[in-house]
């Protein structure tokens, strides 16, 4: 076996190639591996599975930064299937959210469309712009009261859902 054949590893990865045997098991899955997948923490990372050896290859100059070897590769875990694309975080909803998803933003959709706000007792007392009222929880038990709550405004011709196209963002304070 000739050095130009055999890839380049780092110094740790290399203390673990000790032998014949696992400097073929190297070359073999190198070359060779059954199955190919991202590394889940380095995206610059490549991990090359055959039978009991496992190579973390960097993706850029084809250079092993780790070598492991499992005894029972039958038992050990197969790694999830990775997303083409990065999930996007979302706050609050999401962005497919064309209603309120929390008692403050209603209220400030509430604000927006012209009603006024004002606080009775242990409720939020809306006057609506055509001259009704309509009573907020301000401890509701019901999961579904938000929703529930901007579907009956709604109802009452105050219009809370956000206008299509992107969520504006939040200003700086």
């Amino acid at each position: 076996m000739t050095g130009a054949e055999f890839p380049h590893l780092t110094p740790g990865a290399a203390r673990r190639v000790s032998t014949p045997d696992a400097r073929r098991a190297v070359l073999d899955t190198f070359h060779n591996p059954q199955w190919t997948a991202p590394v889940r923490d380095a995206p610059a990372l490549l991990r090359h599975r055959r039978r009991g050896c496992e190579l973390h290859v960097r993706i850029t100059d084809d250079v092993v930064c780790f070598v492991a070897f499992h005894l029972d590769s039958a038992t050990s875990p197969r790694p999830a299937p990775v997303r083409s694309e990065p999930v996007r975080r979302r706050r609050r909803g999401g962005a497919g959210n064309v209603w309120p998803t929390i008692w403050r933003e209603l209220r400030a959709r509430l604000r927006a469309a012209g009603c006024e706000l004002s606080r009775r007792g242990k409720h939020d007392l809306a006057r609506l712009p055509g001259g009704g009222t309509y009573t907020l929880p301000a401890t509701a038990s019901d999961h579904r009261a938000l929703r529930n709550a901007a579907h009956d405004l709604t109802a009452l011709g105050v219009e809370l859902r956000r206008p299509h196209g992107r969520r504006p963002r939040r200003e700086a304070r």
